[in-house]
């Protein structure tokens, strides 16, 4: 019976030690090493203008736009001076945001032949068309952050920038543009 009890004492001061030895780390566990995060927000999505467009032509006879030509449709980033090293990172991050893989660049090559009927818009004499491609208009913080003694988490803003980033995907549009 001695040895029984001895053997329940044991494992009863074997547990606490092990509860004490887990309670330790877990206290610390509110508080990582001081980092660097991205916070994505204000999204949208947007159809920017590609490099593909017809000739302008005058608006004031209901003209029929036409654009067919085998070529690359084209479109670059904005936003990225400055943070040119972040930025696949800020792009990783914004794809997972918008559940679309966007990027620093899209081209795809193709055999364009699209016509559009063209109106007469006041306060405007000439009309074309052009290529437009989805994209993903988003702001971007940049902030360090650290959590104190007390697990209070404390961030400083470094920068916000605004990007607009091209999807991979050929999600494209022709419409008219008038000046």
């Amino acid at each position: 019976m001695r040895k029984f009890a001895s053997s329940v004492i044991a494992a009863v001061v074997v547990a606490g030690g092990l509860v004490s030895v887990a309670a330790a780390p877990a206290s610390a566990a509110c508080a990582p090493s001081p980092g660097t995060g991205y916070t994505i927000y204000d999204k949208h999505t947007v159809y920017p203008g590609t490099n593909l467009a017809s000739t302008w032509v005058f608006d004031n006879s209901d003209p029929t736009v036409s654009y067919s030509q085998s070529s690359t449709g084209t479109l670059t980033a904005s936003g990225t001076a400055g943070v040119t090293a972040e930025t696949g990172v800020i792009f990783a991050k914004a794809s997972v945001s918008f559940s679309v893989t966007v990027g620093k660049s899209w081209a795809h090559t193709d055999s364009w032949s699209y016509s559009l009927h063209a109106k007469n818009k006041a306060g405007k004499t000439k009309v074309r068309m052009r290529l437009f491609h989805e994209a993903k208009k988003f702001k971007v913080r940049k902030y360090t952050y650290y959590y104190d003694g007390h697990c209070k988490f404390h961030s400083t803003t470094k920068w916000r920038k605004q990007f607009t980033a091209p999807v991979k995907r050929n999600n494209n549009v022709w419409g008219l543009e008038y000046k």
